[in-house]
């Protein structure tokens, strides 16, 4: 006698396919990354250059990062 193989339903929990984001998510949530570090640095470049202070570039840089990383956190894992 021939055993049966239990069929797996598609989008059931050990399925792969649904544990793998599309392609195009891992690079909008990379572009939010890069964004977020230029667009707070150059921020903190400029009130550097502004007010002659030295710290705002490394500050803005981290700020940046740590807001995106919090904008993809949002979007994508908590989601």
């Amino acid at each position: 006698m021939e055993q049966e193989q239990p069929r797996k339903a598609s989008g059931a929990p050990g399925d792969p396919a649904k544990k793998t984001p599309p392609a195009a998510e891992a690079w909008t949530a990379l572009s939010h990354l890069i964004t977020g570090i230029v667009l707070f640095g150059a921020i903190g470049w400029g009130v550097d250059a502004l007010f002659d202070i030295r710290g705002f570039t490394a500050a803005g840089l981290l700020v940046g990062a740590a807001a995106s990383m919090y904008l993809i956190y949002v979007r994508y894992v908590k989601s």
